[in-house]
């Protein structure tokens, strides 16, 4: 099964990534999806997030479809939560699944502060989606062409959406 795997802070849940999901769901070599809220990540100051527990249960209200499912497993991991452990977690749950990590171009253009990155890439496929003023499909095949990995694929048909949880707080 193809296991889509969707990290956030989801701080707050937005139409972005709705549209996100709901073209992930549409995919045909994607199974099931899962949106992985973070009550905390590592590379993010703690006084911008909303309440984690709000924040999960507005993912659970905002997320509803047969093939879409919330988890609270970030919840129960304990800190900091880097997505490699995150990962190798939901692994042992979903043994026989491919997983894969659903990422945006700004986080594959930094992926390199991330906590054992190289592995990541190199034990998951990771799926970039679109973002405004990067370049996302030179910099998924620079990694491909140069370095091991499982396999990053950039979703070119993918909608470009042109917003962020940060300008939704900040207008706020």
């Amino acid at each position: 099964m193809n296991h889509a795997l969707y990290f956030g802070s989801f701080n707050p849940v937005h139409y972005g990534h709705l549209s996100i999901v709901k073209y992930l769901s549409e995919q045909e070599n994607i199974d099931r999806i899962t949106i992985i809220p973070s009550p905390h990540n590592p590379l993010k100051d703690k006084e911008t997030l909303s309440d984690a527990q709000e924040r999960l249960k507005a993912a659970r209200e905002a997320f509803k479809s047969a093939k879409v499912q919330v988890s609270d497993i970030e919840f129960h991991l304990q800190e900091p939560l880097f997505t490699i452990n995150t990962l190798r977690e939901l692994h042992k749950l979903n043994p026989d699944d491919n997983l894969m990590l659903v990422i945006g171009a700004d986080n594959i253009a930094t992926i390199e502060r991330w906590h054992l990155w190289e592995t990541i890439l190199e034990e998951f496929e990771v799926i970039v989606y679109p973002r405004k003023d990067i370049d996302g499909a030179a910099i998924c095949e620079q990694y491909n062409s140069r370095l091991r990995t499982k396999g990053i694929r950039y979703l070119a048909d993918a909608p470009l959406l042109n917003i962020s949880s940060t300008e939704i707080r900040a207008k706020l």
